[in-house]
């Protein structure tokens, strides 16, 4: 694997770790490109933003993440719960990657 995608590679397993934090950063370095760009490409920022936060599962704020939940089990995409695994205590502990 190149260097960058050692690096790129860290970052997201850093964000899946702290995603609260990197939500906080994403939407810093979102509002930075809006204006320095003079908001004339918000729309476009606004997605590449989006997308990056979908990638690691951040993003999504307080309440919607029920809704996200219910709109999985809707498709078919029945979480661990659902499956008769055991759930982890709490959010962060879902978004982490496997160790090992």
């Amino acid at each position: 694997m190149s260097r960058i995608g050692e690096w790129l590679k860290k970052a997201e397993n850093l964000a899946r770790g702290h995603p609260k934090q990197f939500d906080q950063v994403i939407d810093r370095a979102e509002q930075y490109a809006k204006e320095r760009t003079g908001h004339k490409y918000d729309e476009q920022i606004s997605k590449g933003a989006d997308s990056v936060q979908r990638r690691y599962g951040g993003g999504a704020p307080a309440g919607q993440e029920e809704e996200q939940r219910r709109a999985q089990q809707e498709q078919g995409q029945a979480g661990p719960q659902e499956q008769g695994q055991e759930q982890p205590g709490t959010q962060e502990q879902q978004r982490r990657p496997p160790q090992g």
